[in-house]
Protein backbone atom coordinates (compact mmCIF):
# COMPACT_ATOMS: atom_id res chain seq x y z
CA UNK A 1 0.00 0.00 0.00
CA UNK A 2 3.03 2.54 0.74
CA UNK A 3 0.48 5.42 2.09
CA UNK A 4 2.24 5.73 5.12
CA UNK A 5 5.37 5.81 4.18
CA UNK A 6 4.54 8.00 1.06
CA UNK A 7 2.34 10.51 3.46
CA UNK A 8 5.78 10.76 5.42
CA UNK A 9 7.62 11.59 2.30
CA UNK A 10 5.23 13.84 1.20
CA UNK A 11 5.32 15.80 4.55
CA UNK A 12 8.85 16.22 5.10
CA UNK A 13 10.96 15.25 1.65
CA UNK A 14 12.33 13.31 3.63
CA UNK A 15 12.86 11.92 6.75
CA UNK A 16 16.37 10.65 7.52
CA UNK A 17 17.37 7.64 9.47
CA UNK A 18 20.36 5.49 10.12
CA UNK A 19 20.87 1.32 10.99
CA UNK A 20 22.77 -1.47 10.10
CA UNK A 21 20.83 -3.12 7.84
CA UNK A 22 21.92 -1.87 4.37
CA UNK A 23 25.00 -1.33 2.81
CA UNK A 24 25.70 2.64 1.56
CA UNK A 25 25.90 2.31 -2.00
CA UNK A 26 29.33 3.18 -3.84
CA UNK A 27 29.84 5.27 -6.62
CA UNK A 28 32.72 4.89 -9.31
CA UNK A 29 35.80 5.67 -7.09
CA UNK A 30 37.30 4.68 -3.44
CA UNK A 31 34.94 1.19 -2.39
CA UNK A 32 33.71 2.77 0.82
CA UNK A 33 30.97 0.77 2.49
CA UNK A 34 29.27 1.79 5.50
CA UNK A 35 26.15 -0.03 7.25
CA UNK A 36 23.33 2.88 6.81
CA UNK A 37 19.48 2.08 6.33
CA UNK A 38 16.79 4.86 5.82
CA UNK A 39 14.67 6.89 4.32
CA UNK A 40 17.66 8.41 3.81
CA UNK A 41 20.78 8.39 5.37
CA UNK A 42 21.43 9.72 9.05
CA UNK A 43 23.92 9.97 12.23
CA UNK A 44 23.44 9.98 15.52
CA UNK A 45 25.86 12.55 16.72
CA UNK A 46 25.75 14.39 19.82
CA UNK A 47 25.86 18.34 21.40
CA UNK A 48 24.38 20.92 22.02
CA UNK A 49 21.36 22.30 20.38
CA UNK A 50 22.42 24.51 17.38
CA UNK A 51 20.41 26.53 14.64
CA UNK A 52 22.14 27.82 12.12
CA UNK A 53 20.21 30.53 9.72
CA UNK A 54 21.16 30.58 5.94
CA UNK A 55 19.87 32.53 3.30
CA UNK A 56 21.09 32.18 0.15
CA UNK A 57 20.88 34.80 -3.35
CA UNK A 58 19.38 34.08 -6.50
CA UNK A 59 22.75 33.31 -7.91
CA UNK A 60 23.60 30.80 -5.01
CA UNK A 61 25.71 32.49 -2.94
CA UNK A 62 24.99 31.21 1.13
CA UNK A 63 25.91 34.80 2.16
CA UNK A 64 26.50 35.35 6.07
CA UNK A 65 26.28 31.15 6.78
CA UNK A 66 28.97 29.32 8.64
CA UNK A 67 32.04 28.49 6.27
CA UNK A 68 31.09 24.60 6.93
CA UNK A 69 27.48 25.02 5.46
CA UNK A 70 28.46 27.60 2.83
CA UNK A 71 30.98 25.00 1.63
CA UNK A 72 28.50 22.24 1.71
CA UNK A 73 26.29 24.15 -0.61
CA UNK A 74 28.76 24.90 -2.88
CA UNK A 75 30.10 21.37 -2.84
CA UNK A 76 26.22 20.46 -3.94
CA UNK A 77 25.60 22.72 -6.32
CA UNK A 78 28.64 21.25 -8.07
CA UNK A 79 27.90 17.64 -7.92
CA UNK A 80 24.65 18.49 -8.62
CA UNK A 81 24.89 20.94 -11.61
CA UNK A 82 22.50 23.14 -10.28
CA UNK A 83 22.38 26.13 -8.28
CA UNK A 84 20.17 27.11 -5.56
CA UNK A 85 17.47 29.57 -6.39
CA UNK A 86 15.46 30.42 -2.96
CA UNK A 87 16.91 30.59 0.47
CA UNK A 88 17.59 27.57 3.01
CA UNK A 89 17.30 27.10 6.43
CA UNK A 90 19.67 24.76 7.95
CA UNK A 91 18.74 23.92 11.81
CA UNK A 92 21.04 21.89 13.42
CA UNK A 93 19.84 19.64 16.54
CA UNK A 94 20.82 17.26 19.42
CA UNK A 95 19.50 13.77 18.33
CA UNK A 96 17.15 14.34 21.26
CA UNK A 97 15.79 18.03 20.13
CA UNK A 98 14.89 16.12 16.60
CA UNK A 99 13.63 12.76 18.20
CA UNK A 100 11.34 14.73 20.33
CA UNK A 101 10.55 16.97 16.45
CA UNK A 102 9.97 14.01 14.01
CA UNK A 103 7.38 12.79 17.11
CA UNK A 104 5.21 15.91 16.64
CA UNK A 105 5.24 16.23 13.37
CA UNK A 106 4.59 12.38 13.11
CA UNK A 107 1.50 13.21 15.39
CA UNK A 108 0.43 15.65 12.96
CA UNK A 109 1.12 13.91 9.69
CA UNK A 110 0.00 10.41 10.07
CA UNK A 111 -3.75 9.21 10.25
CA UNK A 112 -4.60 6.73 12.92
CA UNK A 113 -7.03 4.96 10.71
CA UNK A 114 -4.66 4.19 7.61
CA UNK A 115 -2.28 2.84 10.49
CA UNK A 116 -4.81 0.60 12.20
CA UNK A 117 -5.49 -0.58 8.56
CA UNK A 118 -2.21 -1.21 7.69
CA UNK A 119 -1.96 -2.66 11.06
CA UNK A 120 -5.22 -5.36 10.71
CA UNK A 121 -3.73 -6.31 6.87
CA UNK A 122 0.05 -7.17 8.07
CA UNK A 123 -1.87 -9.20 10.68
CA UNK A 124 -4.27 -10.54 8.27
CA UNK A 125 -1.22 -11.57 6.19
CA UNK A 126 0.53 -13.19 9.19
CA UNK A 127 3.71 -10.80 8.39
CA UNK A 128 2.83 -8.32 11.09
CA UNK A 129 2.95 -9.90 14.92
CA UNK A 130 -0.41 -9.22 16.82
CA UNK A 131 1.68 -7.90 20.21
CA UNK A 132 3.01 -5.46 18.29
CA UNK A 133 1.17 -1.63 17.96
CA UNK A 134 2.08 -0.10 14.60
CA UNK A 135 1.27 3.31 15.73
CA UNK A 136 3.45 2.78 18.30
CA UNK A 137 6.52 1.38 16.13
CA UNK A 138 6.50 3.77 13.48
CA UNK A 139 7.01 6.50 16.28
CA UNK A 140 9.41 4.44 18.02
CA UNK A 141 11.35 3.45 14.76
CA UNK A 142 11.31 7.25 13.46
CA UNK A 143 12.43 8.79 16.92
CA UNK A 144 15.17 6.38 16.94
CA UNK A 145 16.64 6.46 13.52
CA UNK A 146 15.47 9.82 12.17
CA UNK A 147 19.22 12.19 11.51
CA UNK A 148 17.27 14.72 9.36
CA UNK A 149 14.84 15.94 6.85
CA UNK A 150 14.03 18.72 4.13
CA UNK A 151 10.75 20.36 4.55
CA UNK A 152 9.59 21.62 0.86
CA UNK A 153 6.28 23.58 2.31
CA UNK A 154 9.40 26.08 4.58
CA UNK A 155 12.10 25.26 2.64
CA UNK A 156 13.82 24.50 5.81
CA UNK A 157 16.65 21.90 6.58
CA UNK A 158 16.73 19.75 9.74
CA UNK A 159 19.44 17.44 10.78
CA UNK A 160 21.25 16.23 14.07
CA UNK A 161 24.17 16.97 15.16
CA UNK A 162 26.54 19.09 17.06
CA UNK A 163 28.62 22.64 17.20
CA UNK A 164 31.31 20.99 14.55
CA UNK A 165 29.46 18.89 12.01
CA UNK A 166 31.26 15.14 11.91
CA UNK A 167 31.73 14.13 8.12
CA UNK A 168 28.82 11.55 8.37
CA UNK A 169 26.33 14.78 9.42
CA UNK A 170 27.78 16.38 6.69
CA UNK A 171 27.23 13.76 4.07
CA UNK A 172 23.73 13.72 5.29
CA UNK A 173 23.34 17.29 5.09
CA UNK A 174 24.72 16.75 0.89
CA UNK A 175 22.04 14.70 0.55
CA UNK A 176 19.33 16.51 1.84
CA UNK A 177 20.60 19.67 0.20
CA UNK A 178 20.09 17.66 -2.98
CA UNK A 179 16.31 17.33 -2.29
CA UNK A 180 16.08 21.32 -2.04
CA UNK A 181 18.03 21.78 -4.97
CA UNK A 182 15.18 19.03 -6.85
CA UNK A 183 12.54 20.83 -5.14
CA UNK A 184 13.42 24.27 -6.21
CA UNK A 185 14.08 23.26 -9.74
CA UNK A 186 11.50 20.87 -10.55
CA UNK A 187 9.03 21.14 -7.99
CA UNK A 188 9.94 17.85 -6.37
CA UNK A 189 7.65 18.88 -3.39
CA UNK A 190 4.45 20.11 -5.17
CA UNK A 191 4.61 16.67 -7.10
CA UNK A 192 4.43 14.63 -4.24
CA UNK A 193 2.00 16.30 -2.77
CA UNK A 194 0.34 16.28 -5.66
CA UNK A 195 0.27 12.19 -6.25
CA UNK A 196 -0.62 12.04 -2.18
CA UNK A 197 -3.33 14.15 -2.77
CA UNK A 198 -4.89 11.88 -5.28
CA UNK A 199 -4.10 8.95 -3.45
CA UNK A 200 -1.63 7.50 -6.21
CA UNK A 201 0.97 6.08 -4.09
CA UNK A 202 2.11 3.97 -6.57
CA UNK A 203 3.03 6.80 -8.81
CA UNK A 204 4.18 8.46 -5.50
CA UNK A 205 6.30 5.72 -4.28
CA UNK A 206 8.37 5.81 -7.57
CA UNK A 207 8.72 8.89 -7.52
CA UNK A 208 9.75 9.23 -3.76
CA UNK A 209 12.21 6.51 -5.28
CA UNK A 210 13.85 8.47 -7.50
CA UNK A 211 14.29 11.52 -5.50
CA UNK A 212 16.03 9.47 -2.67
CA UNK A 213 18.11 7.89 -5.57
CA UNK A 214 19.07 11.15 -6.83
CA UNK A 215 20.06 12.13 -3.25
CA UNK A 216 21.98 9.56 -2.41
CA UNK A 217 23.77 9.25 -5.49
CA UNK A 218 25.21 12.81 -5.06
CA UNK A 219 25.79 12.23 -1.38
CA UNK A 220 28.14 8.74 -2.15
CA UNK A 221 29.81 11.02 -5.04
CA UNK A 222 30.37 13.72 -2.00
CA UNK A 223 31.45 10.84 0.16
CA UNK A 224 34.07 9.39 -2.01
CA UNK A 225 35.28 12.69 -3.26
CA UNK A 226 34.39 15.57 -0.79
CA UNK A 227 35.99 13.39 2.15
CA UNK A 228 39.43 12.16 2.94
CA UNK A 229 39.83 8.45 3.20
CA UNK A 230 40.38 9.44 7.30
CA UNK A 231 36.63 10.92 7.24
CA UNK A 232 35.46 8.51 5.34
CA UNK A 233 36.29 5.81 7.56
CA UNK A 234 34.83 8.09 10.31
CA UNK A 235 31.40 8.53 9.29
CA UNK A 236 31.69 4.61 8.48
CA UNK A 237 32.51 4.39 12.05
CA UNK A 238 30.00 6.75 13.27
CA UNK A 239 27.47 5.09 11.53
CA UNK A 240 27.98 1.88 13.25
CA UNK A 241 27.20 3.38 16.37
CA UNK A 242 23.47 3.79 15.45
CA UNK A 243 21.50 2.79 18.38
CA UNK A 244 18.93 0.17 16.07
CA UNK A 245 17.03 -1.56 19.29
CA UNK A 246 13.72 -0.51 17.61
CA UNK A 247 14.28 -1.79 13.77
CA UNK A 248 15.94 -4.94 15.42
CA UNK A 249 12.96 -5.90 17.14
CA UNK A 250 10.19 -5.10 14.10
CA UNK A 251 10.05 -7.87 11.29
CA UNK A 252 12.47 -7.56 8.98
CA UNK A 253 10.16 -6.22 5.81
CA UNK A 254 9.46 -2.71 7.48
CA UNK A 255 13.29 -2.14 7.27
CA UNK A 256 13.00 -3.17 3.95
CA UNK A 257 10.25 -1.22 2.70
CA UNK A 258 12.01 1.89 4.21
CA UNK A 259 15.12 0.95 2.27
CA UNK A 260 13.64 0.68 -0.78
CA UNK A 261 13.68 4.33 -2.19
CA UNK A 262 17.07 4.64 -1.31
CA UNK A 263 18.85 1.17 -2.48
CA UNK A 264 16.83 0.44 -5.55
CA UNK A 265 16.31 4.55 -6.08
CA UNK A 266 20.24 4.29 -5.97
CA UNK A 267 20.49 1.53 -8.67
CA UNK A 268 17.99 3.54 -10.75
CA UNK A 269 19.69 6.83 -11.00
CA UNK A 270 23.20 5.26 -11.30
CA UNK A 271 21.73 3.88 -14.50
CA UNK A 272 21.04 7.10 -15.67
CA UNK A 273 23.83 8.79 -15.15
CA UNK A 274 25.81 5.92 -17.03
CA UNK A 275 23.17 6.19 -19.80
CA UNK A 276 23.53 10.21 -20.27
CA UNK A 277 25.15 11.76 -17.09
CA UNK A 278 23.66 14.08 -14.74
CA UNK A 279 21.03 15.44 -17.74
CA UNK A 280 19.55 12.37 -18.03
CA UNK A 281 18.36 12.30 -13.60
CA UNK A 282 16.97 15.70 -14.87
CA UNK A 283 15.25 14.71 -17.50
CA UNK A 284 13.77 12.12 -15.28
CA UNK A 285 11.78 14.59 -13.07
CA UNK A 286 10.34 15.96 -16.55
CA UNK A 287 9.42 12.60 -17.39
CA UNK A 288 8.45 10.58 -14.37
CA UNK A 289 8.62 7.06 -13.87
CA UNK A 290 5.01 5.52 -13.48
CA UNK A 291 5.34 2.24 -12.00
CA UNK A 292 7.81 0.80 -8.99
CA UNK A 293 8.67 -2.18 -12.13
CA UNK A 294 10.47 1.27 -14.05
CA UNK A 295 12.53 2.03 -10.56
CA UNK A 296 13.48 -1.62 -10.28
CA UNK A 297 14.20 -2.40 -13.73
CA UNK A 298 15.27 0.59 -14.95
CA UNK A 299 15.35 -0.67 -18.75
CA UNK A 300 11.55 -0.56 -18.35
CA UNK A 301 11.76 3.08 -17.58
CA UNK A 302 14.39 3.81 -20.14
CA UNK A 303 12.05 1.92 -22.95
CA UNK A 304 8.97 3.90 -21.70
CA UNK A 305 6.76 0.49 -21.02
CA UNK A 306 3.77 1.20 -19.22
CA UNK A 307 2.09 -0.66 -16.91
CA UNK A 308 -0.76 -2.93 -18.38
CA UNK A 309 -4.35 -1.71 -17.69
CA UNK A 310 -5.87 -3.73 -14.93
CA UNK A 311 -9.44 -3.32 -13.80
CA UNK A 312 -11.17 -4.98 -11.00
CA UNK A 313 -14.98 -5.33 -11.12
CA UNK A 314 -17.02 -2.81 -8.97
CA UNK A 315 -17.14 -4.98 -5.60
CA UNK A 316 -19.63 -4.21 -2.36
CA UNK A 317 -19.72 -5.26 0.91
CA UNK A 318 -22.38 -5.30 3.34
CA UNK A 319 -20.63 -3.42 6.76
CA UNK A 320 -17.42 -2.98 4.69
CA UNK A 321 -16.70 0.64 2.95
CA UNK A 322 -14.28 0.53 0.13
CA UNK A 323 -10.79 2.33 1.99
CA UNK A 324 -8.49 2.65 -0.88
CA UNK A 325 -7.51 1.08 -4.45
CA UNK A 326 -5.55 1.46 -6.54
CA UNK A 327 -1.96 0.17 -8.48
CA UNK A 328 -0.10 -2.03 -5.79
CA UNK A 329 3.04 -3.20 -7.67
CA UNK A 330 5.76 -5.44 -8.41
CA UNK A 331 7.60 -4.32 -4.83
CA UNK A 332 4.19 -4.48 -2.61
CA UNK A 333 3.82 -7.91 -4.35
CA UNK A 334 7.15 -9.24 -3.80
CA UNK A 335 7.18 -7.54 -0.05
CA UNK A 336 3.20 -8.10 1.17
CA UNK A 337 2.02 -10.98 -0.33
CA UNK A 338 5.41 -13.26 -1.39
CA UNK A 339 6.99 -12.83 2.12
CA UNK A 340 5.89 -16.41 3.27
CA UNK A 341 8.49 -17.68 0.32
CA UNK A 342 12.37 -17.15 0.12
CA UNK A 343 13.43 -14.09 -1.37
CA UNK A 344 14.68 -15.56 -4.44
CA UNK A 345 11.87 -17.40 -5.14
CA UNK A 346 9.26 -14.09 -4.44
CA UNK A 347 11.56 -12.28 -6.75
CA UNK A 348 11.12 -14.52 -9.59
CA UNK A 349 7.59 -14.83 -8.75
CA UNK A 350 6.68 -10.96 -8.90
CA UNK A 351 9.20 -10.20 -11.38
CA UNK A 352 6.69 -11.09 -14.58
CA UNK A 353 4.51 -8.02 -13.48
CA UNK A 354 2.94 -6.08 -15.92
CA UNK A 355 -0.20 -4.48 -14.64
CA UNK A 356 -2.05 -5.06 -11.34
CA UNK A 357 -5.30 -3.32 -9.51
CA UNK A 358 -6.26 -3.33 -5.37
CA UNK A 359 -8.81 -2.58 -3.55
CA UNK A 360 -8.97 -2.77 0.18
CA UNK A 361 -12.81 -3.14 1.88
CA UNK A 362 -12.42 -2.20 5.78
CA UNK A 363 -15.02 -2.73 8.29
CA UNK A 364 -13.81 -0.45 11.11
CA UNK A 365 -11.73 -3.60 12.62
CA UNK A 366 -11.70 -6.44 9.58
CA UNK A 367 -10.13 -6.28 6.31
CA UNK A 368 -11.22 -7.59 2.68
CA UNK A 369 -8.57 -7.36 0.19
CA UNK A 370 -8.97 -7.95 -3.77
CA UNK A 371 -6.12 -8.26 -5.88
CA UNK A 372 -5.85 -8.81 -9.87
CA UNK A 373 -2.49 -9.26 -11.50
CA UNK A 374 -1.78 -9.50 -15.27
CA UNK A 375 1.97 -10.86 -16.14
CA UNK A 376 3.63 -9.81 -18.94
CA UNK A 377 3.34 -13.13 -20.29
CA UNK A 378 0.79 -16.00 -19.47
CA UNK A 379 4.07 -18.09 -17.83
CA UNK A 380 4.17 -14.95 -15.38
CA UNK A 381 1.23 -16.02 -13.87
CA UNK A 382 1.67 -19.54 -13.60
CA UNK A 383 4.79 -18.34 -11.81
CA UNK A 384 2.78 -16.11 -9.59
CA UNK A 385 -0.35 -18.21 -8.68
CA UNK A 386 1.65 -21.42 -6.82
CA UNK A 387 4.09 -18.90 -4.78
CA UNK A 388 0.83 -17.11 -3.70
CA UNK A 389 -0.51 -20.42 -2.62
CA UNK A 390 2.95 -21.38 -0.91
CA UNK A 391 3.35 -18.25 0.50
CA UNK A 392 -0.31 -17.43 2.28
CA UNK A 393 -0.34 -21.08 3.47
CA UNK A 394 2.90 -20.63 5.03
CA UNK A 395 2.15 -16.91 6.86
CA UNK A 396 -1.88 -16.82 7.40
CA UNK A 397 -4.18 -18.39 9.41
CA UNK A 398 -5.26 -20.59 6.72
CA UNK A 399 -5.79 -24.33 6.41
CA UNK A 400 -4.50 -26.45 4.01
CA UNK A 401 -4.97 -25.72 0.07
CA UNK A 402 -7.98 -27.25 -1.87
CA UNK A 403 -7.27 -26.65 -5.76
CA UNK A 404 -9.43 -27.58 -8.78
CA UNK A 405 -7.06 -27.32 -11.89
CA UNK A 406 -10.03 -26.94 -14.25
CA UNK A 407 -11.06 -23.80 -12.93
CA UNK A 408 -7.25 -22.60 -11.88
CA UNK A 409 -8.59 -21.93 -8.77
CA UNK A 410 -7.02 -22.82 -5.32
CA UNK A 411 -8.75 -22.37 -1.61
CA UNK A 412 -7.23 -22.03 1.79
CA UNK A 413 -9.53 -21.57 5.01
CA UNK A 414 -9.23 -21.55 8.48
CA UNK A 415 -9.79 -18.53 10.69
CA UNK A 416 -8.78 -16.52 7.83
CA UNK A 417 -9.30 -16.91 4.16
CA UNK A 418 -7.50 -17.43 0.61
CA UNK A 419 -8.56 -17.36 -2.99
CA UNK A 420 -6.35 -17.71 -5.69
CA UNK A 421 -7.39 -18.06 -8.91
CA UNK A 422 -5.16 -18.39 -12.20
CA UNK A 423 -7.19 -17.68 -15.79
CA UNK A 424 -4.52 -17.26 -18.51
CA UNK A 425 -1.95 -14.27 -17.58
CA UNK A 426 -4.57 -12.94 -15.16
CA UNK A 427 -4.34 -14.43 -11.67
CA UNK A 428 -6.64 -12.92 -8.69
CA UNK A 429 -6.22 -13.45 -5.05
CA UNK A 430 -8.97 -12.36 -2.16
CA UNK A 431 -7.89 -13.01 1.68
CA UNK A 432 -10.02 -11.72 3.98
CA UNK A 433 -10.89 -12.15 7.63
CA UNK A 434 -13.98 -13.44 7.88
CA UNK A 435 -14.02 -16.45 4.71
CA UNK A 436 -17.69 -15.30 4.53
CA UNK A 437 -16.67 -11.82 3.23
CA UNK A 438 -13.91 -13.64 1.06
CA UNK A 439 -16.16 -15.66 -0.36
CA UNK A 440 -18.69 -13.00 -1.48
CA UNK A 441 -15.63 -11.23 -3.42
CA UNK A 442 -15.07 -13.70 -5.07
CA UNK A 443 -18.68 -14.48 -6.29
CA UNK A 444 -18.41 -11.00 -7.78
CA UNK A 445 -14.43 -11.12 -9.10
CA UNK A 446 -14.05 -15.04 -9.78
CA UNK A 447 -12.49 -14.93 -13.56
CA UNK A 448 -14.19 -16.65 -16.61
CA UNK A 449 -12.06 -20.13 -17.20
CA UNK A 450 -11.45 -19.89 -20.63
CA UNK A 451 -13.17 -22.54 -22.98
Amino acid sequence: MKRCIVLLAAGALLLAACGDEVDWPTTTGATTTSTVTSTTAATTTTGATTTTQVTTTSAGNAGDAPADIRELMAATEELRGRRFLEPIEVTVLSPEDLAARVRADLEEDLDPDDLAVEQAFGQLLGILPADIDLAVAVADLYAEQVGGFYDSDTGELVVAGGEELSPLARTIIVHELVHALADQHFGLGVALDGLTEAEDFHRAAALQALAEGDATYFQMVYLQEGLSPEEQMEAVLESLETDTTVLDSLPGWIGEDLAFPYEWGFGFVEQLVEEGGIAAVDQAYELLPTTVEQIMHPNAYLTLEPARPVTLAATALGGYEVYEEGEFGEWNLMLYLLDGIGDGDATVAAGGWGGDAYRIHWDGSRVAFAYLFEGDTPRDAEELAPALVDSLEASMAVGSPVSDEEAGTTVLEGEAYAFVQRVAGQVLLVVADDPAAGRALVGTLRLEAED
